[in-house]
């Protein structure tokens, strides 16, 4: 049962990414540094100072980039690839227990596919005020 919710968590975050790509990753990596989250294997890296202060920044961009419109532009073009790198990574870091061939395909079809769709549906509802 614990694998169950891992990927249901994993699928519910890599698609928040599509929203959001780094708010979802700074999250993560603030409950990981909290303890809160417990991440797979190879991804302990979720929860260092680094990793949360970039992810903080990076978050603080893609919010400031909403007053700036060359660079809402500019993010905007970005946006889909990195969000769904960005499922893919996060579904991957939570998804823990699970057979390497079983992680690394749901992570990719799973993770990296709802940040995609959620992705793609929000940019056409993307209305342009500038």
């Amino acid at each position: 049962m614990d694998s169950m919710l891992a990927v249901i968590v994993g699928i519910g975050l890599a698609a928040s990414c599509g929203f959001r790509v780094f708010a979802p990753l700074l999250v993560a990596s603030a409950a990981t540094h909290a303890g809160y989250l417990d991440v797979a294997h190879g991804f302990d890296w979720l929860g260092t100072w680094p990793a949360t202060i970039a992810f903080a920044i990076a978050a603080l961009l893609e919010i400031a980039a909403f007053y700036i419109p060359w660079l809402d532009n500019l993010l905007d073009g970005l946006a889909s690839p990195i969000a769904v790198v960005a499922g893919a990574v996060l579904f991957a870091a939570v998804a823990v227990d699970l057979d390497p061939f079983l992680h690394w395909s749901l992570a990719i079809i799973a993770g990296g596919g709802s940040a995609a769709i959620v992705q793609g549906a929000t940019d056409e509802w993307h209305v342009d005020l500038a």
